[in-house]
Formats: structure tokens, sequence, C-alpha cells
């Protein structure tokens, strides 16, 4: 599998709506627009290929933050996580096709079921997790309709009745790349059958090797190829000493927040110390750090630890050698996509791109002369 995709990569950043860290919250005005360009701008010098917009029933709208970069960046891609349900799918088609043309074939969706039934609730989901799943599937299908029919069509399915759907704008490709998420046999089985790229959430090379070839398998059985991203913390040192005393001294400020009853750093308000993480990957998560805080070669669980599985927070400690060493194993494992953030996300993301990506680059080229 490596000789396969030993030229492919793809670097994802974050775009938060307002500055923050993990360690000192949010920070600011509840939504600050120039934050969010300078944001962008950064990540587009520092060369990621596009960066997630983040969504959830209370957080700003994303399709409208990727409009916003679409006029401030010239090259930067955007993923903008949508949930489907509160927009018919095939109105999110064609808003999505507009962006996509607006930015010259730089918009891609991430189809996000909602990782706790009572989070969705506040937009007036109902339904279990599977059926959002089975939902989000039948949605990307007419959305896949809406970007390719070339005259009206009429669908029927479990959960959509349209008449005459049709579209006057398409994305620039003919599609745009559909990025999908879930640990359970339904949410694989279902990304292999309407996903491009399968998006999981850090782990050990055990856990996310056997995510990426149930990924691929599952894309295989539906008779298609699928792309595999991972999203993994970083925290990085000059030296492996100084990585790790940055972690240590985050882990105890993020202590002493909850600690003090600072809940929304990461869970909800309806959250009680007792309730188990509902996502999937959550739970992963906080059986990670039961499995003890440093794992691998640089995984530190003491985040997920921390916060008790919720939140995606398992980290890559070290040089920027080390970590990229690690990346190198879960390129070996079918992932080609990394989704890198920092705790301290407005300080290290250029570090990350300056630092980091080059060292990771290097090492494929590497790699790549070894096999020839």
């Amino acid at each position: 599998m490596y000789a396969d995709i030993q030229d492919d990569l793809e670097i994802v950043g974050i775009v938060n709506h307002r500055p923050g860290s993990v360690a000192s919250g949010p920070q600011g005005a509840d939504f600050d627009p120039a934050y969010i360009r300078k944001a962008a701008l950064e990540q587009e010098a520092a060369g990621y290929d596009r960066v997630l917009i983040a969504n959830a029933a209370v957080m700003p709208e994303s399709f409208a933050i990727g409009a916003h970069l679409s006029g401030v960046t010239s090259k930067l891609g955007f993923m903008m996580a949508h949930r489907p349900g509160p927009v018919q799918p095939t109105y999110a088609a064609r808003h999505l096709a507009t962006l996509d043309r607006l930015s010259e074939g730089r918009a891609a969706v991430h189809v996000i079921a909602g990782a706790d039934d009572r989070e969705v609730q506040a937009d007036g989901a109902f339904n279990t997790k599977e059926e959002r799943y089975r939902i989000a599937a039948e949605y990307v299908e007419v959305m896949r309709r809406v970007w390719s029919s070339e005259q009206p069509f009429d669908f029927d399915g479990e959960f959509y009745k349209y008449r005459d759907a049709f579209a006057m704008v398409r994305p620039q490709g003919g599609a745009m790349p559909v990025y999908w998420g879930g640990t359970s046999d339904l949410a694989l089985d279902l990304c292999g059958k309407v996903a491009d790229v399968y998006a999981q959430g850090g782990d050990t090379f055990e856990g996310a090797g056997d995510l990426a070839r149930k990924a691929h398998a599952a894309a295989a059985r539906h008779g298609r190829d699928i792309k595999v991203l991972m999203t993994m913390v970083i925290l990085l040192g000059e030296t492996e000493d100084a990585a790790w005393e940055r972690a240590m001294k985050l882990e105890q400020q993020v202590t002493e927040r909850i600690a003090g009853g600072e809940r929304g750093i990461v869970m909800g308000k309806h959250d009680k110390d007792e309730d188990k993480a509902a996502a999937g990957a959550f739970q992963r998560m906080l059986a990670q750090s039961k499995q003890g805080d440093r794992l691998d070669r640089c995984l530190w669980t003491g985040l997920n630890k921390a916060f008790k599985g919720r939140g995606n927070n398992s980290v890559l400690v070290g040089t920027p050698q080390q970590v990229a060493d690690s990346l190198m194993e879960y390129r070996r494992l079918g992932i080609t996509r990394f989704l890198l953030r920092s705790p301290e996300q407005d300080t290290d993301a250029a570090l990350i791109g300056r630092e980091l990506v080059p060292e990771l680059k290097a090492q494929m080229a590497a790699a790549k002369a070894a096999l020839a």
C-alpha cells in the first residue's frame, strides 16, 4: 500500500471564529472576522492545502465563513463542516456549488451526523445517531445527483423526495470532495458508499491502522476508492525535553480550569462528570487515556484524560523530526491526509507549517528515493 501513496499528501489546518487556546480558553469578541481572515492568511502562507471550518448546533455558520475565506485567500482550500437536516440537500448542493465556483474550485464539505444526541436537539434533530447517518448518506447522494444531472430529475428516497430537482450551477470540477467521519460499522460502510475522504480522530498506530483498513475495505465493497485523513494535535519543541515541558504545563493548566468549573472548553453545559462520551470516536479517546500517558513513539493522552474523552485531543509531542517520524508511520498504514492543529493554535499554526510539514515532506522524498 505504501508504494501507492508515496506522493499523496494533504495538510489541513483549522480556522476558528475567535482567538484563544486550550490553556486560556476563548478570548475577545464572540465572533471576530479580522481574526478569521488573519488565521486563514497565516495558514495559506505557511503552506497548508486547506483549512477546516468547524460546525455544531451553537457555532457560527460554516458556509458563510467559507464565502468570506474565498474572497480573502487565493489558493487555500476550505472544508466546511455541515450537518444534514437543517436545510434541504438540494439547497445545500446549490450553495456549495456556488461557493466552489466563487473560490475557483477550492471548496470541500465535511458531512457530520453529530456526536451527541442531546447536542443536535438544539437544532431540532430528535432522531438516533444511526438514523442521522442514513439521512446523511442519502443527503450526499442527492447532492451528487444535483451536481451531476444535466436535466431535472426525480428522487424518491427513504428520507427525501423531489420532483424536477436541478441546479444551474455546479462545482468547478463537476463535484467537490466529501469528507465523512464515524467509527461504527454503519458509519464506515456508508462512508465507503458516498464519501471521498474518511476522517478519523487521532489514535495509536494500531487503532488508526485498523480504522483505515476498514474505510478502504468499505469503499472497495461499493466499488470505490477512498482517502483517509487523521486529525492530530501537535505540540512541538526545539528539543524533546522542551516539547514535553510544554505538554506537562498544558495538562496542569487544563486540569486547573476544569477543577475551577470551566466546563465549556470541551464539555457541553448539559454534560456531567459521570456522563459517558457519546461519540464512538470520543470513547476511543477515553480508552487511549486508560492505556497510559505516553503511547507508541510520542503519542500523549493527557488531554484525553483531562477531558474524559470529549473532543479530539490525542497529541503528538516532540521535535519536528520525531513527530514527522510518527506521521510517516501513519502514512504507511494508509493515511495520507493530516489535519494538524495545536492547543496553542494562534501561535503554533505557522510553526507547524514552517517546521513540521517540510520535515514530513523530506522524509517522504527520502522514502520514495529508497524505493527507486
